[in-house]
This record gives C-alpha cells, sequence and structure tokens, in this order.
C-alpha cells in the first residue's frame, strides 16, 4: 500500500493496478497522474516528429493532405489476403 502523502510528495515509483489499493481514491489519483504523464510525452513525441517531417505546423495545421501512393483510390495493391 502507498503512503497516504500527497501526490507530489511521494517517492517515484512506477505505479500499476497490481501494486496500487484499488479503493484507494489518492491512489488511483496517482496512477492516473502517472499515466497521463507518460501520455502527454508520447503525444509531444509525435508532435515534435510530425513537425519535423513536415506534416504538420507549430499550430497543428496540416500542411500535407496528398496519400501515399499504396493508399489512393486507384492504387494496385494486395493486403496478403
Amino acid at each position: 500500500m502507498l503512503s497516504e502523502k500527497p501526490f507530489s510528495s511521494v517517492s517515484v515509483k512506477r505505479l500499476s493496478l497490481d501494486v496500487i489499493d484499488v479503493e484507494n481514491d489518492a491512489e488511483l489519483d496517482a496512477l492516473t497522474a502517472q499515466v497521463l504523464a507518460a501520455g502527454n510525452k508520447i503525444a509531444e513525441s509525435e508532435r515534435a516528429e510530425m513537425i519535423r517531417k513536415g506534416i504538420i505546423d507549430e499550430h497543428g495545421n496540416l500542411l500535407k493532405t496528398e496519400l501515399p501512393e499504396d493508399m489512393r483510390k486507384d492504387a494496385d495493391r494486395d493486403f496478403g489476403g
């Protein structure tokens, strides 16, 4: 069971449903905060990659609208089926 201290003072420990008391709102809140923080890091990384590739601009506006050749309506594609 985790400490009853506020999340900000809990030592850095990877939380999961296996190690928290799911009946304890504070522990669920700490897990939720951890998941959201990890998701935000991933989203920011993906955003930076799309800007680097010229897919979107710094404001998130789409710059490329054309589809890759294999996704176009007239493409001769094989889905391996």
